[in-house]
């Protein structure tokens, strides 16, 4: 049985509806373990937060259909592809745990002529505007889109080295193994706008430095940018990383502009990030990285890009020119919250995740969210799993 015709009768067997994924021959490292005996840990967790979603959505069969789809679109993926459409189960799993204080609805799809004043209306987007989550609170809708945390530097990469490595099997009956050092405080900026457009440069040189046997290639972008790849003509890849929370919320100051489209001009809106570590190992989860990373980041979003007046399209491709400048979707953003998916390493379904939630002190839309407002829907037994909670109400200036 292929890992995709496995993964169709889990669809089937957990929520009774029929899903037909038509490359029977794909796989990604999401579904490979779910077709392995014995089940490891995170093809345990990942079958276990399928049969809660059932539990929990059993009698809302648009909703139990939609969650079916995205498993199935794991299914279709290549790489890392899978990341999207896992980041909306991992937190539709991690929200439903709270829901005895609030109702879930998903997917949200909101007419985009009720909305004109939203940042998706003045840049131009048209009919609805398509979130994910919200949150129905006693007095307020949260508005929430998922977006999975994965390393934009080796998205880009993957691609280039999956074909070298195969190259170099197939054509020059060589296994290798190749690695990249460095790339956590990289800028997101320069990275997504320029290292796409240099994957063919980068496979040739690639494939030069193994038909000539070479360990290590520089390659140096025309930006300037410079990545050390190793190679190894073994079964293991030794890369050097050096990591700094603080560097990396530098790299990533701009990374939410890319999410303007998911904002709104009457309710709050806020951003889902989910990491795991099986499609991001920049973040390393030791002592304090992640806390410290995430919060940076976070007051990096809404207070130093609440200053800035630039047009939002310098630094992402989603604005058109001067329509929308950085502080105006700094201003819409009504917070992040950070999910830590531990399915590769936990057994314990309490523990299965962590979450750092950040509410902007400088939300412009409505009276921004505070602690005191928001904390109390995420108070029981599972209380735990969220590490931090802050609205910098003493760190705004």
């Amino acid at each position: 049985m292929t890992d995709i015709e496995n993964l169709e009768q889990i669809i089937s067997r957990t929520f009774g509806i029929q899903k037909t994924i038509r490359n029977k021959a794909n796989t990604n490292s999401c579904i490979s373990p779910l077709n392995r005996s014995p089940h490891n840990l995170f093809a345990k967790n990942f079958l276990a937060r399928l049969c809660r979603l059932n539990q929990k959505f059993r009698g809302e069969p648009l909703a139990l259909n939609d969650i079916a789809e995205r498993v199935k679109n794991i299914g279709e993926a290549r790489n890392s592809g899978w990341a999207g459409p896992y980041s909306e189960l991992v937190a539709l799993d991690f929200y439903s745990q709270f829901s005895e204080f609030f109702s879930l609805s998903y997917i949200n799809q909101l007419p985009i002529k009720n909305h004109r004043k939203s940042i998706p209306a003045r840049n131009g987007q048209k009919e609805v505007i398509d979130i994910d989550l919200c949150l129905h609170l006693r007095h307020d809708l949260v508005f929430t889109d998922v977006k999975s945390f994965n390393c934009i530097h080796q998205n880009i990469l993957d691609e280039v080295i999956e074909t070298v490595e195969e190259y170099s099997l197939v054509t020059l009956g060589k296994s290798v193994m190749i690695g990249v050092d460095n790339l956590s405080s990289l800028d997101y900026t320069e990275v997504k706008s320029h290292l796409g457009y240099e994957k063919r440069k980068i496979y040739y040189e690639l494939t030069n430095a193994v038909s000539e046997n070479r360990r290590v290639l520089h390659y140096e972008s025309k930006t300037g940018i410079v990545f050390t790849f190793r190679i190894e003509y073994s079964d293991s890849i030794s890369t050097v990383k050096e990591y700094s929370p603080f560097a990396m919320a530098e790299a990533y100051k701009y990374k939410f502009l890319d999410y303007g489209s998911k904002l709104l001009d009457d309710q709050y809106s806020m951003i889902t990030m989910v990491r795991n570590p099986y499609f991001n190992d920049e973040t390393v989860d030791f002592g304090d990285f992640n806390n410290t990373f995430y919060r940076s980041l976070a007051r990096r979003t809404f207070i130093e890009l609440n200053r800035m007046k630039d047009d939002a399209a310098r630094y992402s491709s989603s604005y058109g020119q001067g329509r929308i400048r950085v502080r105006d979707v700094a201003k819409n953003l009504a917070g992040i919250i950070f999910i830590d998916d531990e399915s590769p390493s936990v057994e314990d379904e309490v523990k299965l995740y962590a979450a750092y939630v950040y509410l902007n002190p400088n939300y412009a839309v409505k009276k921004p969210l505070t602690i005191r407002k928001l904390e109390k829907y995420f108070r029981n037994e599972r209380e735990s799993q969220i590490k931090d909670f802050d609205d910098f109400k003493w760190d705004n200036y």
